[in-house]
């Protein structure tokens, strides 16, 4: 990261929150807006979905939230969907999620804007995985087979279809089972499905815990895009507009450390979710990421995959991914 946009978010923690007036028409009789338009960021609760305890291992290693001037409150699921579920709902404020689930609950009508995206550095944690010894090499060889791609509209679902097309398939050629994390783990243990597509940690838990292997993984399958979405209601909420402004900029110096120190954030993911050092390793290299704004090359990059989830019949109507993104937290 460079040292003007270090500069940039130290300085956007820091600075004082200055209200349009458009947002101080909004604010109403909210105490936690001043008189003067400015936010007392102590009486905001800010409530944050994350994916396994990844995200909150990862801010809380950096170092990042001593001195956070806000309630922070963490929701943990298995799953982008059922995060996902949460934040259009509003019970939570924003949520971390990967490009295609974001996009399936765009699709579905979600209330909800993309505020920031990371990128990951790296192979991604993204994978089609076989049981040790299974006769499956190639992805064409799972024709016929059953696949469990996860939830619907997730990365992993995307992964399965966009495979099978490069190997000349599609999902009408093989025989797809959803399933949770957890039962489709146990499903590939007991080899009642024939192949897993998923995602970290659920990927390097099956390859240490079980010698899952990988049959195909993200690259060029994926760009490697996850975002922070938020709620509609909470952007137009001055006070947690405010705190998601701050969180994002806090988060994005926890990405920076995590790049830094990538032992040091394998230990505390280890700790945080009860995962073994070897899993743990593999996460934290798998996820080193860097963050920033949902500038023109996101922007064009998530709507190839639009484009591609709307050819595969997952999407029911086009996405024009400009009308979803709100860049005012930069």
């Amino acid at each position: 990261m460079s040292t003007s946009r270090r500069s940039f978010l130290s300085a956007l923690t820091a600075a004082p929150v200055a209200l349009s007036p458009m947002f101080l028409a909004a604010c109403g009789g909210d105490p936690a807006v001043r008189a003067d338009g400015s936010v007392d960021l102590s009486k905001v609760t800010l409530t944050v979905g994350d994916q396994a305890g990844i995200q909150q291992s990862l801010v809380d290693a950096a170092g990042v939230l001593g001195d956070v001037p806000y309630q922070l409150r963490w929701s943990q699921f298995a799953a982008a969907s059922p995060l996902l579920e949460a934040l259009r709902s509003g019970a939570v404020d924003i949520g971390f999620a990967g490009d295609a689930p974001t996009l399936n609950a765009l699709g579905s009508g979600a209330d909800l804007k993309i505020v920031s995206a990371t990128r990951a550095q790296r192979s991604f944690g993204q994978a089609i995985l076989v049981p040790p010894g299974s006769p499956i090499s190639t992805v064409a060889d799972l024709r016929g087979r059953t696949v469990s791609p996860t939830t619907p509209g997730s990365v992993g679902h995307y992964l399965l279809l966009n495979a099978l097309r490069e190997a000349g398939l599609s999902g009408r050629d093989v025989r797809i089972s959803f399933l949770e994390p957890v039962n489709a783990s146990a499903a590939l243990s007991s080899r009642a499905i024939d192949a897993w597509s998923t995602w970290d940690p659920y990927t390097a838990a099956a390859q240490v815990e079980q010698g899952a292997t990988i049959l195909r993984d993200a690259r060029g399958l994926s760009y490697g895009l996850s975002f922070i979405n938020a709620y509609q209601e909470a952007l137009d909420d001055p006070a947690r507009h405010a705190a998601i402004r701050d969180f994002i900029a806090r988060y994005n110096r926890a990405l920076e450390w995590a790049r830094a120190n990538p032992a040091a954030n394998a230990r505390v993911y280890g700790e945080v979710s009860h995962r073994g050092p070897e899993v743990a390793g593999l996460v934290a290299q798998r996820q080193q990421r860097v963050g920033g704004p949902v500038d023109g090359r996101v922007v064009g990059q998530l709507q190839e995959i639009a484009d591609n989830y709307e050819r595969f019949g997952v999407l029911r109507e086009h996405l024009t991914i400009a009308e979803h993104v709100d860049t005012g937290l930069y």
